[in-house]
């Protein structure tokens, strides 16, 4: 197969952009306060509800956890496109 690779800066810098957006939103999303979730989830169980708390717990934990995984991998798909995009457009321009 060949072809020729057309690189578009303005699009390059769009997807860097929402990206990067998007990595920041869900790393805001994934850094609620656990601990203050799984009181205010004990309060509103009471003690019927400790055995469920066990196994919420550590579930909670590994979401928030993987959020924030799922945020920096957006972070890092932006700023290596961004990096990419101004390599493409310094050797355009060289």
């Amino acid at each position: 197969m060949s072809g020729v690779f057309k690189a578009v800066p303005a699009a390059l810098t769009a997807f860097s952009t929402v990206n990067q957006a998007v990595g920041a939103t869900v790393t805001a999303a994934g850094s609620a306060d656990a601990e203050a979730m799984l009181a205010a989830a004990a309060a509103a169980l009471g003690p019927i509800g400790a055995s469920f708390l066990t196994a919420y717990a550590p579930a909670q934990a590994g979401n928030l956890a993987a959020t924030l995984l799922l945020g920096q991998l957006h972070a890092g798909i932006g700023g290596a496109t961004a990096a990419s995009n101004a390599a493409v457009v310094a050797a355009d321009n060289s």
